[in-house]
């Protein structure tokens, strides 16, 4: 007796069904992937704009928090006794800028002069390092001048001259907090004080975007610098990428007192 059995194929409609379960599964598992990749792409752009916001600030909230030092008498008794004024020789101007916005150009420029004293490495040799790393003796009057070239924010000093600071920076802007009555407190903000020797605080603005493109689904429309400083108020607050633009952006802004002018206060 023959008990062998007959084996049959798919019929055509059981193989359709099977690919396009399979498709159905492959398309299930790519969707899934691509929205994770684009996620988790958002969030390594979204970190590096935070980190290069923060750094910028941390630089230049260093630097405006010492404008204005002095070189005084330190353990050397041939270290030099400065005050940090125009009517020196040099003229030392603690703070000073350009506010390009108004002349009709995107960015501002900060300068920030001290005279040099701390013990650089507590070594014996007194004397500090500008922002670009040059060494600066005890004494000598040391210029840190931060602006905009291109797309990076760059420091130059004195000593060392030009340095990068970070990338992908779209703007950069400065307001200035003068006191009016001599309370060591800001009682405006502006971007071209009348009196230098009147400003006691320093509110900077940095707008950094992303390096990549693709990072939002359209164009951002994001609050600018005048926005976030308050020089802008309403629709004139935010800014719309250009058509075909899909980086992300965002503004950082932070006040900083000048130690050298304001008595008891961080």
């Amino acid at each position: 007796m023959n008990f062998s059995v007959r084996q049959a194929g798919l019929t055509l409609l059981e193989l359709m069904i099977s690919l396009a379960l399979g498709l159905l599964l492959l398309t299930g598992i790519g969707t899934i992937y691509v929205g994770s990749n684009q996620t988790y792409r958002v969030q390594e752009e979204n970190a590096r704009i935070q980190e290069s916001g923060r750094y910028a600030l941390e630089v230049i909230g260093r630097e405006i928090r010492q404008a204005g030092a002095d070189a005084p008498m330190s353990s050397t008794p041939t270290a030099v006794t400065q005050d940090c004024l125009p009517t020196n020789t040099p003229p030392c101007t603690a703070i000073s800028g350009t506010d390009n916005a108004a002349n009709g150009t995107a960015f501002d420029t900060l300068a920030i002069q001290l005279y040099a004293n701390p013990d650089e490495n507590n070594a014996g040799v007194w004397g500090m390092r500008d922002c670009a790393g040059g060494f600066a003796a005890q004494g000598t009057l040391v210029t840190n001048t931060f602006a905009i070239n291109g797309t990076d924010l760059r420091c130059t000093g004195s000593v060392a001259g030009a340095a990068p600071l970070i990338s992908n920076v779209g703007d950069f802007q400065v307001l200035y907090g003068i006191d009016t009555d001599n309370n060591q407190s800001a009682n405006q903000y502006t971007a071209t004080p009348a009196n230098l020797n009147q400003v006691v605080s320093v509110r900077v603005c940095v707008l950094i975007f992303s390096g990549a493109q693709g990072i939002t689904t359209s164009r951002q429309t994001f609050l600018n610098c005048g926005g976030a400083l308050g020089t802008l108020t309403g629709a004139n607050a935010f800014t719309q990428a250009a058509v075909g633009d899909s980086r992300l952006r965002r503004t950082f802004v932070a006040t900083f007192n000048m130690r050298n002018r304001v008595n008891n206060l961080p």
